[in-house]
């Protein structure tokens, strides 16, 4: 089958990115022809070349209309004859929404929602006459989808990760002194990195000694450095690149608890995955239908309330014994391969591609029949005129804009 996996950004260490190709890589190998279409395609694009999968690009050229570029989107899927789509919705790709309806009847186009936030659902919600199945990442997002589409169908299927061998886990080290903490993800707002050198701070109030490290990149980079120098904590923090899977799986493996700072909007949070999948214990903060979902709080890992970097420091305290942290990484090892395999997920997924095929979850009203995008004037200035274009248009405004005082609701007689 010809499938489509679109997403609007493709970089690293980015959730939606890793799991859109995660998936490609699924479907290819249950010999599916997959293709990942993508708006943005960040650095460094050697990781596109490790998953051997094709990419399309339909970001808005220099020259080209918002309208041009809503048809061009909407045309791609009967040109190169997919017969599913899955949209995974992160950041909202530009046009995607106005183009649905413009693609043909003859296309399953399926959202997987991956984060628990307004602009994720909104989209879907504004979009459900034109889509057929709507997929949830974690029980939270499910709910809250029926909740928002009640009648349309929704599942809750698995997200599977890469689990390391046993030679590569024996070759995990045990707890040891310092006790050696590790951030990996993007490093803005919601993921409260700011807390990353208060929670270092406060593990070393408690007579734990520690070391980060951090593996991520963005906006916040220089308020986290300022932050572990104000903390007093810099000499103990490394920033690291791990360009690759087996770099981050290694350095998982080198360390002994992974953090998750972020406030609510987390999806599911593949870095917890994969932590406890090399025996990383994690400390999360407590996300409910979220993080209690990839971690059994207390068992493979410990939850902490979010954004209190004293109740992060207490959860990573109660792992430094060696045997309770030995108990912990061994159960989330097991965990992950028994819940989130890849043979799981290829399941799953396959199921519900048989479904799509088979002629399930038609739409009520076939694609064709819906209203048409309507555009506005700018809609048809090539991207390349925008600021000589805003430029005219406020000139145009100021023109026709009586002078202060002078209108006829100034109170002047």
């Amino acid at each position: 089958m010809k499938i489509a996996v679109c997403l609007k950004l493709i970089q690293p260490r980015d959730g939606t990115s890793h799991f859109a190709l995660q998936l490609g890589q699924v479907l290819a190998g249950a010999g599916h022809e997959v293709t990942m279409v993508a708006e943005i395609c960040g650095p460094p694009e050697s990781s596109l070349d490790e998953t051997g999968l094709p990419v399309i690009r339909v970001g808005q050229t220099r020259w080209e209309t918002a309208a041009g570029n809503v048809h061009r989107i909407g045309r791609l899927a009967r040109e190169r004859g997919f017969r599913v789509l899955f949209i995974c919705s992160g950041l909202p790709l530009r046009h995607l929404e106005q183009a649905l309806c413009l693609m043909p009847d003859s296309l399953a186009i399926v959202p997987v929602l991956g984060g628990d936030r307004e602009h994720v659902y909104q989209p879907v919600q504004r979009t459900a006459a034109a889509w057929n199945f709507v997929v949830a990442e974690s029980p939270r997002l499910l709910r809250e989808i029926r909740a928002r589409v009640p009648g349309k169908p929704a599942r809750l299927l698995t997200t599977g990760i890469v689990h390391p061998d046993e030679g590569e886990l024996g070759g995990r080290a045990p707890l040891s002194v310092p006790l050696r903490l590790l951030y990996v993800g993007r490093l803005f707002g919601r993921k409260n990195v700011w807390m990353l050198p208060k929670i270092l701070a406060a593990c070393l109030r408690r007579g734990l000694p520690s070391t980060l490290t951090v593996c991520g990149y963005g906006p916040d980079r220089g308020v986290l450095e300022q932050a572990c120098r104000e903390e007093g904590v810099a000499d103990r923090v490394e920033f690291l690149e791990l360009p690759s899977r087996e770099d981050l799986y290694g350095a998982l493996r080198s360390h002994h608890v992974s953090l998750l700072t972020s406030s609510p909007g987390e999806g599911l949070g593949l870095v917890l995955l994969e932590a406890q999948a090399n025996g990383c214990v994690p400390v999360a903060s407590r996300l409910p239908g979220v993080t209690d979902f990839s971690v059994e709080d207390g068992v493979t890992g410990l939850l902490a309330e979010v954004g209190e970097p004293e109740s992060f420091a207490a959860e990573v305290a109660r792992l430094a014994d060696p045997e309770v942290w030995r108990r912990f990484s061994e159960a989330g090892v097991a965990r992950t391969r028994r819940l989130f395999s890849l043979e799981e997920m290829a399941r799953e997924y396959g199921g519900l591609l048989e479904e799509l095929e088979g002629g399930g979850h038609p739409l009520p009203v076939p694609r064709s029949r819906l209203p048409r995008p309507r555009f506005g004037p700018g809609s048809f200035v090539p991207r390349a005129l925008y600021p000589s274009a805003e430029r005219l248009y406020r000139l145009a405004r100021g023109a026709r804009r009586p002078a202060i005082g002078t209108g006829p609701s100034s109170g002047r007689p």
